[in-house]
This record gives structure tokens, sequence and C-alpha cells, in this order.
């Protein structure tokens, strides 16, 4: 899942304790597409469930809630997303000349990966001779 719907789930978590139907509710998503999502989370250690009995009939409610693990990744979600991703027109200009360069390489059947760990090979070889 996309860490957008995982950072959701956890804001909606933390408002306050829910169960299944309630946390895809507040998500405008189908509930079994939430219930694999907490069931993925809680292996990660991001969410914890448990179960609420409520009165003598029905069956118990599942309380869904991060873990401090979970409010860490939430609060690490959050100071990211306030970081602008900055670049400048030169930046990608050349970006998009990288990229038109490993096309042309790959015309001709020659691998951008395995020439770059070439020429890796060949500067820490001179480095090495010349230290």
């Amino acid at each position: 899942m996309s860490l957008e719907m995982r950072a959701a789930l956890l804001k909606a978590a933390k408002r306050s304790p829910a169960g299944v139907g309630e946390l895809a509710r507040r998500l405008h998503r189908r509930t079994e597409v939430v219930v694999s999502l907490i069931r993925e989370m809680a292996e990660e250690g991001l969410l914890e469930r448990r179960t609420e009995k409520r009165g003598k009939r029905g069956r118990p409610r599942a309380l869904v809630t991060p873990t401090p693990l979970g409010e860490d990744y939430l609060d690490a979600y959050r100071a990211l997303e306030l970081k602008p991703l900055r670049s400048r027109r030169t930046d990608l200009v050349r970006a998009a000349g990288d990229g038109e360069y490993a096309a042309r390489l790959e015309a001709r059947g020659l691998s951008p990966f395995d020439l770059f760990m070439e020429l890796n090979s060949l500067v820490g070889r001179v480095e090495k001779g010349s230290t």
C-alpha cells in the first residue's frame, strides 16, 4: 500500500481508537482494503489490534490504535511532508539530458549501469595509484 494511505490510517486511528468499519468510513475506502492494510501494518508493528466486549450479545469490537513505532512513523511522515522538493531549471535540463544519454546507450545494446560500474572501478584504481 502507498505511504499516503498508511499515514492516513495512522492519523485516523490516532484521533480515537476505532473499529475497522469506522476507519473505512473515515478513509473513504472499502472495508477489505482497510482490513488488509491493518493486518500488514500490525505485522510490521505500526498498529495494535485489541478487542472490546460490548455487553453480553454480539461480536466483540476490534479496536485499532497506533503503537509507539506507528506514532514515530507518522511524525517522520509529517516532517517529510513539510519539506518541499526544490530543483532549478538547470537541474531538470541536466536530468533530461542524462536520460537521453542513457536511452542512446540502451539503443546501442549497452547497459548504463554496467558502464557506470566500470567507470567507477577505473576511477577507484586511479585514485589508489595516485595516493
